[in-house]
Parts: structure tokens; C-alpha cells; sequence
């Protein structure tokens, strides 16, 4: 009994020793095999393809369907979730719309006890600048429209950063735009989120300065400057600039559209008017 024990063990030891080795040369071999293209182990490795796929297919069709099944419940409990946050914000927007609806309802019974008019609707053209026309306090720009193209006094010069002046004269094919930072110029405006009312005055630099503001109204730098629509000069709510510096009763303003010779202006007419100053200087037209 022993030694058939003994026999079995050294059987095995011996199975381990050389079975590496045979795995080793059983790959070399599919290896060499997978190299040759004769037609014999062609029809071989095509019949043993025909043979084995139906097999794995039928193996592996629980696989298959264990994943179809556990995606189909994933997207379930994912669609599950999405209903009820959609059904939520349902519930949110038609709040929200029922909110808007009354107060629209509101707002016309309000215009009509007020006999509110609206504004008409502004139009606007892209002219080109063509000189310098300015001097030391006298801050223009001569633009390359006039009459001919639609452009009238009073008319907004504005970039795509803010405000940049307005049209003070206008001939039939050129019109000369005052800046903000024309001596000439004052724009009421507000200051801040409390609204502080004022004047932008210009002085000939580039930093106009905030005047007539009220008594016992402080403003700080970083306020937001917009145009107050007072006496129709500008409409109101356009950007203007922000506060630079307040020092020693002296408000700078830093214009939001600081370059004053760009090469294409809006001149947008916003249907209000305006009460122009009138300058002795002629366009040439």
C-alpha cells in the first residue's frame, strides 16, 4: 500500500515537472500551425471554426441576456428618476407660468390706467470712422454716413463694449460724432445699485468725471455708471463705464469702450429726440 502510494506520488511529481514543458510546445505548436496556409489545415481551422462557434454561441447566450437584463433594469430605474425630476420642474414651470401670466395681466392693467405708450422701436447702421476731427478739449470723430444713409442728430455712436457718443451734426454723406469725453459732453446718468443719480461730464481726458451728484450720496469704485434717460440726450440702462476713483470730491469715470477711434461705429437711433448742444463746427461734406 505504501509503496503504491509512493508510486502515485512520484507519477505526479513527475506530471508536474513536465507539464510547463508540454504546455510550452503545445502553443509553439498552434503557433506554427496558425503560420501555414495549406489548404488542408485551411479546411481544418474552418471546420473547427464551424464547429465550436454554435457551441460558444449557445454557452454564451446567458451571458448575453444576464447583460441585456441588468441594462434594461439600469435604464428603467434611470428613467424611473428622470420622470420624477421632470415631473418637478413641471410642477416648477407651471408655477413660474401662472406667476408670469399675472403679472403680465398686472403690467397691461397698468399701461392701460397709465395710457402707456412704448417707445418705438430702434434701428441702427454700421458707419466707418474717417478722421480725427478733435482737439485738446474738443474730443469728435467724423464717420462716413449722413443723411443720405439714414443717419439723424441725436443719433447713439455705441461699439460692442458700450457707449461711445452721439451724433451732433449731420450732412448728407458725413456726420461728426461728439465723445463722451468732449468738454461739450454731460450725460445724466446713475451710479451703483442705489442708483445715484448724476452727470457725466467730460473734461478732455480719457477718464470723464462724475458731477451734481445728490447731497449725503456716496459712490465707490467698481459701480457700474448707466444712462439714466433723463432730458433725452441718451435712453436709459445703456453702459457708460464704472467708477475709477473717488479722490478728494473728484469721480473718475473709466469709460467702458475706452478706445476713441475705432474703425466701425453703431449709430443707433432710439426714436426718443434729444436736446443736442449746437456747435459752430461745420461738417464737410
Amino acid at each position: 500500500m505504501d509503496n503504491r502510494q509512493f508510486r502515485l506520488k512520484r507519477l505526479k511529481n513527475q506530471v508536474y515537472l513536465f507539464l510547463p514543458l508540454v504546455l510550452l510546445l503545445i502553443s509553439f505548436g498552434f503557433i506554427l500551425w496558425g503560420q501555414f496556409q495549406t489548404p488542408v489545415l485551411i479546411q481544418l481551422k474552418v471546420a473547427l471554426t464551424d464547429t465550436v462557434s454554435p457551441i460558444v454561441s449557445i454557452v454564451s447566450a446567458p451571458v448575453r441576456w444576464g447583460k441585456r437584463a441588468f441594462w434594461t433594469a439600469n435604464d428603467f430605474v434611470h428613467t424611473y428618476r428622470d420622470n420624477d425630476r421632470l415631473k418637478a420642474e413641471n410642477e416648477t414651470l407651471k408655477n413660474w407660468r401662472r406667476i408670469a401670466l399675472q403679472l403680465q395681466s398686472e403690467q397691461s392693467e397698468l399701461k392701460r390706467l397709465l395710457r402707456y405708450t412704448p417707445p418705438p422701436k430702434a434701428t441702427f447702421l454700421t458707419a466707418k470712422t474717417l478722421t480725427d476731427n478733435g482737439s485738446r478739449f474738443s474730443k469728435s470723430l467724423v464717420v462716413a454716413a449722413g443723411r443720405t444713409q439714414g443717419v439723424n442728430k441725436g443719433d447713439v455712436a455705441m461699439t460692442s463694449d458700450g457707449v461711445l457718443g452721439r451724433i451732433v451734426e449731420v450732412g448728407s454723406r458725413a456726420s461728426r460724432l461728439m465723445l463722451l469725453t468732449d468738454y461739450a459732453s454731460r450725460v445724466p446718468v446713475v451710479v451703483g445699485t442705489e442708483q445715484v443719480s448724476g452727470i457725466l461730464s467730460g473734461d478732455g481726458s480719457r477718464w470723464p468725471k462724475l458731477t451734481s451728484l445728490p447731497e449725503g450720496k456716496n459712490v465707490r469704485p467698481g459701480d457700474v455708471v448707466l444712462s439714466s434717460g433723463q432730458v433725452g440726450v441718451y435712453p436709459a440702462g445703456l453702459s457708460i463705464g464704472i467708477v475709477e476713483t473717488v479722490d478728494k470730491g473728484e469721480i473718475k469715470v473709466r469709460l467702458f469702450e475706452e478706445n476713441t477711434t475705432p474703425n466701425f461705429v453703431h449709430l443707433v437711433n432710439f426714436g426718443i429726440g434729444s436736446v443736442l448742444i449746437t456747435d459752430d463746427c461745420p461738417v464737410q461734406e
